[in-house]
């Protein structure tokens, strides 16, 4: 029955709850043509696409500022979405939409800070110097690729903010394609993946929901607030102590995590709640331990900073910071790679307010400290929530992230004890409510039992 019934959806015969056969809307079908479209030129697409990227890798990309230039072409499914979202399909023939698209190609320019943007959109007005026509402009020397100058930068976006997005394009294999180039900071390319993969692609959600437009205005604030105060230790501002800025540092990316994640714990659970100790706990595991720093401690330059940081967190103890090693750009760097790493999580899985279910076996102390978190993972929500957080940023599979925090954990809080402080350690840190556990002044107060 099941199979017969795909059969007639799949002829546009299909009946209604009184029997009559009906079809399918024309939309559909046109919609399928259009993807049909994008399917069959793809490749010309991508090629289209590089030839861009290479030129304004090229051109732009010896500049200070400049992080990188990516980009990417509409998937199937985000073109279906937007043909329905915007009616698109009333005014051009199926066979035309996917040409005529002014962003089947998108292209970014990335930088480092908000005031990078309009100094690079200025770059660029001096490099497509020559005039085209119909407003559009290319480099004297590369007559393929155009941008429409002729239009006044940033515009605003239905959100309220502003964004600097120039429609060009670019000659190749006897056509023309179409590209949207976007200038973004690491902060307004962080927050716009943000706010789309939780709002604007999540259908669960409200959009018109007060306390959730209210959080997100407030996350974006406090973005932008981190791109400032990143802004100035780049700048190198005067009288900043080294371990300042890594207060600094580790203050504007808990800051950053705790916005974020305090949308999704409303989004998943309708409750607006505080997690920013839970955040601060995460950081302090992301730039001393994770799979992330062991990864930019293979690189020669980053090795000595993030071995200091290391030392740092876990002696709280000043003396432990070699200053030579610990530079604002070097942190800086840290920063940007941070959250570079973070824009890539997909926040559409997170779980939150999910039970977790683990299945682990360590030995000695380390068991001892998995079975008190794992005893009540499931009963406390900001343990629970703790997790869910570290899990989504870690990289491997919640059982090896889960035994690694473990091991991290114990090591922390048992390092230089006898045995008899080991117990002593275990029997406070079982007395702990679960809430508590992960969090930094817990682990500060078990480190000192003596």
């Amino acid at each position: 029955m099941i199979t017969a019934a795909l059969q007639r959806v799949a002829a546009n015969e299909i009946t209604n709850s009184k029997g009559e056969n009906m079809s399918k809307l024309q939309v559909f079908d046109y919609i399928e043509k259009a993807a049909t479209v994008l399917d069959e030129n793809l490749v010309n697409f991508t090629r289209a696409a590089d030839k861009v990227t290479e030129y304004l890798t090229s051109a732009f990309g010896e500049i200070d500022a400049v992080i990188g230039v990516t980009s990417r072409i509409k998937t199937r499914d985000s073109l279906k979405e937007k043909i329905l979202r915007n009616n698109l399909y009333r005014n051009t023939p199926a066979e035309r939409i996917v040409p005529d698209m002014h962003d089947i190609i998108g292209v970014k320019l990335e930088c480092r800070f908000f005031k990078d943007e309009a100094f690079l959109y200025d770059k660029i007005r001096e490099v497509f110097s020559m005039d085209a026509g119909d407003g559009f402009f290319c480099p004297p020397d590369k007559k393929a690729i155009r941008l429409k100058l002729d239009t006044p930068q940033p515009e605003y976006q239905k959100n309220g903010y502003t964004i600097y997005r120039i429609d060009g394009n670019v000659a190749y294999a006897s056509e023309n394609y179409n590209f949207e180039l976007q200038i973004k900071s690491l902060v307004n390319s962080f927050w716009s993946e943000i706010e789309h993969k939780l709002i604007y692609k999540n259908n669960r959600l409200n959009q018109f929901d007060s306390v959730m437009k209210e959080l997100l205005n407030y996350t974006h604030e406090n973005l932008s607030g981190i791109d400032h105060q990143l802004n100035l230790i780049f700048d190198r501002m005067s009288g900043n102590m080294i371990v300042n800025q890594q207060e600094q540092l580790k203050s504007m990316l808990a800051l950053g995590l705790n916005e974020i994640y305090t949308v999704i714990v409303k989004a998943n659970t309708g409750i607006p709640v505080s997690i920013t100790e839970y955040t601060e706990a995460v950081v302090d595991y992301l730039i001393s331990a994770s799979s992330y720093t062991a990864d930019m401690a293979s690189e020669p330059y980053m090795k000595p900073m993030i071995e200091n940081i290391s030392r740092h967190i876990h002696a709280d103890d000043d003396n432990y910071i070699d200053e030579h090693l610990l530079n604002d750009e070097n942190y800086g760097g840290l920063f940007i790679n941070l959250m570079k790493w973070m824009r890539e999580i997909d926040y559409e899985t997170i779980a939150i307010g999910e039970n977790i279910s683990l299945d682990v076996k360590l030995e000695g102390s380390y068991d001892e400290v998995a079975k008190i978190f794992m005893k009540d993972i499931n009963n406390d929500f900001y343990l629970n929530t703790f997790f869910h957080i570290f899990f989504s940023l870690e990289r491997g599979n919640d059982k090896q992230d889960f035994t690694d925090y473990i091991r991290y954990y114990t090591d922390r809080i048992m390092r230089g004890k006898t045995l008899e402080q080991t117990y002593r350690t275990l029997a406070r840190l079982s007395e702990l409510p679960a809430n508590k556990l992960p969090l930094i002044d817990t682990i500060k107060m078990l480190e000192n039992i003596r």
